[in-house]
């Protein structure tokens, strides 16, 4: 495997385990590939992503992590048709910080609804690492 481009899908079950699965399963794979000193920034927007899928859609989710070059690209995929909102939060909040994280720790991110024919719902990206 060319260590500059590689890409893995991890079908992400719709439970409590969900995010602990996402981060188990992308720090095998860049500690496998690399680049390892993505791993916290990946780890945590990774969690915010799949939180949101888990959250906002009724069925499981997919994590696809690529390589390549100097970019990380993550991507979450649901079947919900609803395009991800930057949330508003106050001071003592609960939720509404998740895109707000991955707009801070991503050098870019974005979205695509699907619709049919095909499974429908949306992909949420972000990459990582290009600045680096």
């Amino acid at each position: 495997m060319n260590e500059d481009a590689w890409e893995y899908s991890i079908d992400i079950p719709h439970n409590p385990l969900a995010v602990g699965v996402a981060r188990g399963a992308l720090r095998l794979i860049l500690r496998a590939h690399g680049p390892v000193e993505l791993l916290p920034a990946a780890e945590l927007v990774a969690s915010e992503l799949v939180t949101n899928a888990h959250a906002h859609a009724p069925g499981p989710a997919c994590l696809r992590v690529k390589r390549t070059g100097p970019w990380l690209r993550l991507s979450v995929w649901d079947s919900s048709g609803e395009p991800p909102r930057v949330g508003l939060c106050g001071v003592d909040g609960e939720g509404g910080r998740g895109l707000r994280i991955v707009e801070e720790l991503a050098d870019r991110w974005g979205h695509y609804a699907f619709g049919a024919p095909g499974p429908g719902g949306k992909l949420v990206w972000c990459e990582l690492g290009g600045g680096q």
